[in-house]
């Protein structure tokens, strides 16, 4: 009789001998073992030499991914992308498609390990990991990622996007809001204390950035816009110094389009200067420049762009982030290193040291100089480089390397994140928005220092699976994801822990600052956060919200918390509040 035996993925499925059928099914994590017992099987059913063995492969390879790679809102024009893809019968190939361009292979080392950077575009980005292996057998890992803002807060007003358009409230004086016009909150009416639709702005804005009374926008074509005061020609738009505001004439009460820069994937709003990035790399400055902040080796304020010198910084790679602290600047590459220039008062560069008079520093860095963040020395005995790529050593995979994913800044603090779920900071820690010297440690033998003079590791964050970190001021913040809740029964994502200065109004109505000595959930009534933004003492928060009939995402909530003066808060019964701590609601006009 004829003997016929079938395999999937190197597993023996089904065998007949006459009427006779066996089955079998495995799960893909025991094809090895698998292979063994097929072989026996095959035994059992006997052979004929004349016969032919049909071995069908049907079972997908493995693919897994670290935590950076997943779905929603991004400070990085660039996915950093590490994992394995693993297969019995052998991998060919792992590929990744961006908004359905032509697919771009990935580097696999021997043992199907990979680890490289995605380059992301301004707005929405599909990103699509496929692994193939020898039997042509695919297995495909999607994530939709936003490169961009849609919410913003500065000093004291604030603001969010809509379907392109953008709503803003709050303070007014320098018209920041982008009503067209100056106004107060003792104004009777016109004077926005909740959202209102800026009917000057472009319909078809991407992002958003604010920072003290100033304003920054992206339209969809990569157009850069502002608004508010330009006192240090932070506007971009030529002839600074209009900011009395005392005449139309001394002020910007217009949203328009910064001339000479194209293609913006980001812009990065400081309190006198401003960054913006483009999806060429490019760095464009404009503002404050007295410490060298633009970074165009000169220390002369400019209220056009100017393009940031990189020439020294010969081992920089494609930027892919820029931040602003208040006379500083920065920017990560994508080869996870960071880059800094400007003022280094209170050692915001990294070297090691505070540059004052004391310490006989010049305080001007005109330039671009590397920042190192990560110990060099452990990442060098993982891998060795070579002309050709990056090989193993001591037979640990290129994923372990260690290197920045994300910056964010402060006034005068940096922090760090890198692929492994760390978090690195230095400059001024004053009130512990670095950690460790606030209302418990301050004083004693355990308190960090006022300056923390090189990137420090911050121990808070071991075994946290930590999705953005925030700063502005002197507070910071982190969004957590699998966040233990129900007395660890369960676990949430999207939850925002505070750390630094934080001011809480007690019931007799006066507002209290106690600096917070690590990362606290002060906000338990959050959840489910996918982005916010820090102004200088408010702050505004997104909620993700999920269409479960549709499988997509929803236009989620909008949330405020913090100071609230001249209606930053975008709600009628707080404009007054002093400090509000327990998040309202702010609704949008088309939500009312």
């Amino acid at each position: 009789m004829g003997r016929f035996c079938y395999f999937t993925a190197g597993v023996l499925t089904y065998c007949q001998f006459a009427s006779i059928e066996v089955f079998i099914r495995l799960s893909r994590l025991t094809q090895a073992v698998a292979v063994v017992t097929a072989a026996l099987i095959l035994t059992a059913c006997g052979s004929d030499s004349d016969t032919a063995t049909a071995i069908i492969d049907g079972t997908p390879p493995l693919l897994t991914t670290d935590s950076n790679f997943t779905d929603g809102y991004s400070a990085v024009a660039a996915v950093f992308v590490s994992g394995q893809v693993q297969d019995s019968s052998g991998v060919k190939s792992l590929t990744y498609m961006h908004n359905n361009e032509s697919a771009q292979a990935l580097t696999l080392d021997a043992d199907g390990y990979f680890d490289d950077r995605i380059l992301l575009t301004l707005g929405s980005n599909t990103i699509v990991l496929e692994a193939t292996d020898n039997a042509g057998n695919i297995m495909r890992s999607t994530k939709i990622i936003y490169v961009g803002d849609t919410i913003a807060a500065g000093g004291s007003h604030t603001a969010a996007l809509r379907d392109g358009q953008l709503y803003g409230w709050g303070r007014n004086n320098y018209g920041q809001t982008g009503l067209g016009l100056t106004t107060k909150i003792s104004d009777i009416m016109g004077h926005p204390d909740t959202p209102m639709l800026m009917n000057s702005a472009p319909k078809d804005l991407l992002s958003i950035g604010f920072n003290q009374n100033h304003s920054l926008a992206i339209a969809q074509n990569g157009q850069v816009y502002s608004w508010g005061e330009d006192k240090y020609g932070q506007l971009g738009r030529g002839d600074g110094g209009r900011n009395d505001c005392s005449k139309t004439a001394d002020c910007r009460l217009d949203i328009s389009a910064i001339e000479g820069i194209e293609n913006a994937v980001m812009v990065a709003p400081g309190y006198s200067h401003n960054l913006v990035l483009t999806e060429e790399g490019t760095v464009w400055a404009f503002g404050a420049n007295g410490y060298g902040q633009l970074g165009n080796n000169t220390s002369t304020d400019s209220s056009t762009p100017v393009k940031v010198d990189f020439t020294a910084a010969t081992e920089a790679g494609h930027i892919v982030q820029v931040v602003v602290s208040g006379n500083s600047s920065y920017a990560l590459d994508d080869k996870g290193q960071v880059w800094g220039w400007g003022s280094d008062a209170y050692a915001n560069l990294g070297k090691g040291k505070v540059c004052n008079t004391t310490t006989k520093c010049i305080n001007v860095n005109t330039t671009p100089v590397r920042i190192h963040v990560i110990n060099e020395t452990i990442n060098n005995a993982i891998t060795a480089k070579t002309d050709n790529a990056t090989q193993r050593a001591d037979d640990q995979p290129v994923i372990d390397v260690e290197k920045v994913t994300q910056l964010t800044a402060g006034k005068d603090h940096i922090l760090a994140l890198t692929n492994k779920d760390a978090v690195y900071g230095w400059g001024l820690n004053a009130t512990s928005q670095l950690g460790y010297n606030g209302e418990t440690f301050n004083g004693s033998e355990k308190a960090w220092a006022d300056v923390i003079t090189s990137p420090t590791k911050l121990p808070w964050f071991t075994d946290k699976e930590v999705r953005r970190v925030y700063a502005n001021g002197n507070a910071s913040y982190a969004l957590l994801d699998n966040v233990a809740t129900n007395n660890g029964s369960s676990t949430t994502d999207g939850i925002l822990y505070a750390w630094g200065m934080f001011g809480e109004t007690n019931g007799a109505g006066k507002t209290i600052y106690n600096d917070l000595d690590e990362p606290t959930n002060k906000l338990p009534n959050l959840k489910n956060i996918d982005n916010m933004a820090m102004g200088a003492m408010h702050l505004i928060a997104h909620e993700k919200s999920f269409d479960q009939d549709n499988n997509t995402l929803k236009a989620g909530h909008l949330f405020t918390w913090g100071w609230s003066f001249e209606g930053s808060l975008g709600n009628k019964d707080t404009t007054h509040i002093w400090m509000y701590n327990n998040p309202i609601p702010v609704a949008l006009p088309s939500q009312l």
